[in-house]
């Protein structure tokens, strides 16, 4: 099993940065996550489904996802299947001060023969999973929530 874990602290309050954490329309920005739908309209919520693919990296075809875990404002954890893999996410957002800590973590299991290459891939993940928290921090804090002028 290979598992991962990001901090980073933002500077912009927990409400803003959890509602653009969990926000779909914006994945593509940050993450490689490309095609994403949900099977219903609005925000995730607690058993919320869907699907997308990763435009980059060797895991090909539709991976589904399925929200298993929601604490609004807080806390959501996606469980993503797909023949290659079984991967848990959990990102969560607490109070720091006057921003915010966003927590980006997993497990990610490879199926069958890819298990032996669990070892060689635990530090890309962890690697790449790192860049897509930092790249979320780069864009909240300069281009999607402009600090509030006074």
């Amino acid at each position: 099993m290979i598992r991962y874990s990001s901090d980073v602290t933002i500077d912009r309050p927990p409400s803003a940065v959890f509602d653009a954490l969990v926000d779909p329309a914006r994945y593509a920005e940050w993450t490689p996550m490309t095609e994403f739908s949900l099977d219903e309209a609005g925000p995730p919520r607690l058993g919320t489904r869907g699907r997308f693919r990763m435009g980059e990296g060797p895991i090909k075809g539709l991976l589904d996802m399925e929200v298993i875990e929601f604490e609004p404002g807080r806390r959501m954890v996606v469980r993503v299947t797909h023949p290659a893999l079984t991967w848990i996410a959990t990102s969560s957002v607490d109070p720091r001060g006057n921003g915010s800590l966003v927590t980006y973590a997993g497990q990610l299991s490879l199926h069958g023969w890819r298990r032996i290459l669990e070892p060689f891939v635990g530090a890309e993940v962890r690697k790449g999973e790192a860049k897509e928290i930092g790249r979320f921090k780069e864009l909240i804090e300069q281009r999607w929530l402009p600090v509030a002028a006074d």
